[in-house]
């Protein structure tokens, strides 16, 4: 293996690490300190949520200048001022809630119920609102479309998993029922990484023979106003996942 590859796929390794080791460092020091601070709830969360936002910025930085790979967003400044809307991206690697919490200041996320059992982590989801995804599906979706009202951004990928390469995007219709019960417009985000690295089937170890360049697009928003108009709110749901299939097909086959 060449110098410059077993170099990124030992920073690949690293990187992975950092999260989980920053995460830790973040949840016993930075954190309780917010939350010794801070007595208003919301404003713990909004704060929390930036400090995370921050440090995602500084990771995506250091994966770039390292040379690891290249990241790249795009359209970032549409992002600034964002309330109360659902964030729908594609899903090709283990990057991409990084990415997206980088782009955007405050956002929240729905999240492995096991962290919550994490005494390193606990303190971060929480703190942050995070939504666990162990709830019954009733209470998950309720709380989904509490989150949006109340004027928070959430980031649902509608696949529900990382896109398999060379597969076509299937979409789950979660989203569209949150959308359309807390009837919220949805922020598009396209999410490449060419070639493929940290995707689904793949170990992280396993690099491609040049640099896989991360790319972040900011997409159309898309009012909601435009799909309930539908006779029935499942028709609305289906409209909005058909729409959602097309342009993620699209972009999938490079047409847009």
């Amino acid at each position: 293996m060449r110098p410059e590859r077993l170099w990124r796929a030992l920073g690949v390794g690293l990187f992975l690490s950092i999260i989980g080791l920053g995460g830790s460092v973040m949840a016993l020091s930075l954190f309780p300190l917010v939350a010794l601070l801070t007595r208003d709830p919301l404003r713990r969360q909004r704060r929390i949520q930036w400090m995370i936002h921050m440090s995602f910025r500084l990771y995506c930085a250091g994966i770039h200048h390292l040379r690891v790979a290249d990241v790249e967003m795009t359209g970032v400044e549409r992002l600034k001022g964002l309330r109360g809307t659902l964030i729908i991206a594609n899903h090709p690697s283990l990057l991409d809630v990084v990415m997206i919490m980088a782009a955007v200041p405050s956002v929240q996320c729905v999240v492995k119920g096991g962290l919550w059992r994490n005494p390193f982590f606990r303190l971060t989801v929480e703190g942050a609102g995070y939504i666990r995804n162990d709830q019954p599906a009733e209470e998950l979706m309720r709380a989904c479309v509490g989150t949006l009202n109340a004027g928070n951004n959430l980031i649902i990928f509608p696949e529900g998993t990382r896109t398999v390469p060379g597969l076509p995007v299937r979409l789950q219709r979660g989203f569209a029922n949150i959308a359309t019960l807390a009837e919220v417009d949805l922020q598009l985000l396209r999410l490449t990484c060419e070639p493929p690295i940290l995707h689904k089937g793949n170990p992280w170890w396993r690099v491609p023979a040049r640099r896989t360049r991360f790319r972040l697009e900011v997409g159309e928003r898309l009012g909601i106003a435009g799909f309930m108009d539908a006779p029935s709110r499942p028709q609305a749901v289906r409209r909005l996942v058909a729409h959602i299939q097309r342009h993620y097909a699209e972009v999938t086959d490079g047409r847009a």
